[in-house]
C-alpha cells in the first residue's frame, strides 16, 4: 500500500488556500482584495494561479454568472498537518519537542496564548 503524499504547495498557493478556508467560496476578485502579496499582484496573475490550482485538483470551481467561484478542495487540517510534519522532520530532526521549545523561546506570546498552551499541555498530560 502506497503512502499518500501531501501536495507540494507554493507560497502563493498556500495564501490562496488560507483565504478560501477563512472566507469560503470566493471569486478571483474576492481573493485578490484580501491577498497580502508583496509586490501587489494583478487580477490575471491570481486568475491564472487559481485555474492551475483547479487543474491540480486543489480547488473546486462553479460558474456564477460571468464569474467563477472557487472553493478549497484540500482540507485545511490535513494540509497544515502535513506542512507541520515536514517542518518537524526537516528542520527539527523529527522532534516535535524541539519545535515547541523553539517556538516558546523565539515568539512573543501574550498571556492569553500562554494560558492556552498551559491548558493544552495539562490536557495532553492527562490523556
Amino acid at each position: 500500500m502506497r503512502k499518500r503524499t501531501e501536495p507540494k504547495l507554493g507560497d502563493l498557493e498556500l495564501q490562496i488556500l488560507n483565504i478560501l478556508w477563512a472566507r469560503g467560496p470566493s471569486t478571483v476578485r474576492d481573493v485578490l482584495e484580501v491577498l497580502d502579496a508583496k509586490p501587489k499582484l494583478v487580477y490575471t496573475s491570481i486568475l491564472t494561479m487559481m485555474r492551475i490550482m483547479h487543474e491540480k485538483g486543489y480547488l473546486n470551481r462553479k460558474e456564477q454568472g460571468k464569474a467563477h467561484v472557487y472553493q478549497a478542495r484540500l482540507r485545511e487540517k490535513k494540509v497544515k498537518g502535513g506542512l507541520l510534519r515536514n517542518l518537524i522532520d526537516s528542520a527539527f530532526r523529527g522532534s516535535p519537542e524541539a519545535l515547541l521549545l523553539r517556538l516558546l523561546e523565539e515568539e512573543k506570546l501574550s498571556k492569553e496564548e500562554l494560558n492556552r498552551v498551559r491548558r493544552l499541555l495539562i490536557e495532553k498530560g492527562q490523556n
